[in-house]
């Protein structure tokens, strides 16, 4: 069973969160029976998982080698900033809070500005370079509502004190780790094989937030948001490809939606009310883009490895 699963791409991330999704769309409940159980496997402590997988990730960050990890991933991470603002601003400024077609607004600033940092850490560690990894860290600032509140504060007349200790919060993990893992390199040979460990337990646990019924309902919308994430997104592959002049792999890895970004609707709702009634619709569509994506992106990732380097 190992062996079939981790032929998959992502196999032994995306299998289980596709396994619990399941389980939590016919039994929510399941794994709510408090202790040990309800802390490992209802998604409740995810956070902890991420923290962890930061810190991990940091043991193996070589300080001499930063440079380079800045270089590559820094520079995509900026494309996909001024990318996520800027289209985000626009489409707000054009569309309002009603949108497009039904797609909610908020929907497609919100997936526009998500990543996936488990899928893209999962990517990574099979198809791509060693230092790919080691900008887990920054990838997840694009996992929680930084940007999109970013975006809504800009383009709103008002605008919202932005709460910057959530950026804060998850450098701190990568920073501890990569202080511990270069003041000695023992704990990078302790630590960095927790991330392969911890990768199933993550997916698992983002399964149990998504319901395959919400996604059906979101059906069409939520797949022209996925059309929309993949056009908006396509200038960081070319930069990778055209400006760095890499294999890409590092650059694809990171256009898939953060199952935490399903929450991302209602905080900013709680900061911007007009947009509360949209939130329900927002969420669903998202959904069904954090499952989509997760697994498009991934056999897009396989085959460009495969037509690269197994010629």
């Amino acid at each position: 069973m190992f062996d079939k699963v981790s032929k998959l791409p992502a196999g032994l991330f995306l299998v289980p969160l596709l396994l619990s999704a399941l389980l939590y769309t016919i039994w929510p409940e399941m794994v709510h029976i408090g202790g040990l159980t309800e802390a490992l496997f209802s998604g409740d402590y995810m956070n902890f998982i991420l923290g962890a997988l930061c810190f991990y990730s940091g043991t193996g960050i070589d300080l001499k080698k930063l440079v380079n990890i800045l270089k590559r991933q820094g520079v995509l991470l900026v494309v996909k900033l001024i990318i996520s603002v800027a289209l985000g601003f626009v489409l707000i400024k054009a569309l309002g809070t009603d949108g497009l077609f039904g797609l909610s607004t908020m929907a497609m600033v919100v997936g526009i500005a998500s990543l996936n940092p488990a899928v893209y850490l999962s990517l990574v560690n099979e198809y791509g370079k060693k230092e790919d990894a080691a900008a887990m860290g920054l990838i997840g600032l694009f996992s929680i509502p930084v940007v999109p509140m970013l975006t809504y504060s800009l383009a709103s007349a008002a605008g919202a004190e932005l709460d910057w200790m959530p950026v804060l919060s998850s450098l701190i993990p990568i920073a501890v780790g990569m202080l511990l893992g270069n003041l000695d390199k023992k704990f990078a040979t302790l630590f960095a094989p927790g991330v392969s460990v911890l990768l199933p337990i993550l997916g698992w646990n983002i399964g149990q937030g998504i319901n395959f019924l919400e996604v059906a309902k979101a059906g069409i919308l939520g797949l022209l948001l996925v059309v929309i994430y993949y056009i908006a997104m396509l200038p960081i592959y070319f930069v990778d490809k055209r400006i760095l002049k890499q294999d890409g792999i590092a650059a694809v890895g990171m256009l898939s939606v953060a199952g935490v970004s399903v929450s991302t609707p209602a905080a900013l709702a709680a900061a911007f009310p007009v947009l509360q009634p949209y939130v329900a619709n927002a969420m669903g569509q998202i959904l069904t883009a954090v499952v989509v994506t997760s697994v498009v992106t991934s056999f897009i990732v396989k085959k460009i490895y495969t037509s690269t380097y197994k010629k």
